[in-house]
């Protein structure tokens, strides 16, 4: 069947003079000349028959038809661009796309990345870090590592781990203190998180702690910080775990209590239903599950 719309270079053209209501800033986004736009202007308004624009003595107006025109081929073109980014993700040299929060990123991922590269060196892995939950619909990402519920409407949801909290601190700071007891904690000067209600006592509720007369020294607004306040000895931190394996494995933290805490919210891996089948997104999952990065600190 021979289609009779017309030629796609036409339509690309009028794409950017109707965007931009301008044949000149039309021809300087596309690299050729004012007149040359114009010329195929006049040249796909003769072929449909009716007129786009309308001319003014200082410039353009794209008309009525020009902008239900704008419509259908803004549509079709993002058409053409979505299904080449798709074939090429499927059949050109894969690259990966991970979007994940900073403190997975730095002790998970980073360290054993180039475990993944040398069993997989035909996929590239770009890491997006950040703590903003990237929307999968609409920013170019492939794959998202998130904390929450797995609740993520029209996305495939894969639960990696269950998250424990645990009581950490430096090894310089327990060997200075000596926590030795959970009734300890109650002496010790302890990090806060401005973001969660008095999540000591929660913490100290479910371990069987009383922390009435504890002392707070320093609160942050963000994990990361609080974390790394520990790490620098200055008070004793609530951490996430399989997250926290690796700085605990290399003794940057310790744990002096056995005790720990379910946190409300797990690690997932999510992307979108039609990379389902995508090679590489299969190859990551299947390298992380049988990877040590969400096995839990007592493993």
């Amino acid at each position: 069947m021979k289609h009779k719309y017309p030629p796609l270079h036409l339509l690309s053209i009028f794409e950017a003079a109707a965007r931009l209501e301008s044949f000149k800033a039309a021809s300087e986004e596309l690299y050729i000349t004012p007149s040359a736009v114009s010329h195929q202007i006049k040249a796909l308004e003769s072929r449909l028959g009716f007129d786009l624009f309308q001319r003014k003595s200082r410039g353009v107006a794209v008309n009525n038809a020009g902008k239900i025109y704008l419509q259908y081929i803004q549509k079709g073109l993002g058409q053409f661009e979505q299904g080449t980014k798709k074939l090429q993700q499927r059949f050109a040299s894969p690259s990966l796309k991970i979007s994940c929060f900073t403190t997975l990123a730095s002790n998970m991922l980073i360290p054993q990345l180039g475990a993944f590269q040398e069993a997989h060196p035909d996929i590239e892995i770009r890491v997006e870090i950040g703590n903003k939950v990237s929307d999968l619909q609409y920013e170019d990402i492939d794959l998202a590592i998130r904390l929450g519920d797995g609740n993520w409407p029209n996305s495939i949801v894969h639960k990696l781990t269950d998250i424990q909290i645990s009581a950490v601190c430096s090894p310089s700071f327990a060997n200075e203190h000596k926590p030795h007891l959970l009734k300890d904690i109650s002496r010790l000067p302890l990090i806060d998180f401005t973001y969660v209600d008095d999540v000591w006592s929660y913490w100290a509720k479910y371990v069987g702690l009383n922390l009435k007369d504890s002392k707070r020294s320093l609160s942050f607004n963000d994990y990361d910080s609080a974390i790394n306040a520990a790490a620098q000895g200055l008070g004793m931190a609530l951490a996430m775990f399989p997250i926290e394996n690796i700085p605990l494995s290399r003794g940057v933290i310790v744990t002096p209590f056995q005790n720990t805490m379910p946190y409300a919210k797990s690690l997932y891996a999510v992307y979108r239903p039609e990379d389902a089948e995508r090679h590489d997104i299969k190859c990551f999952l299947n390298w992380l599950k049988k990877s040590d990065l969400i096995t839990s600190k007592d493993e």
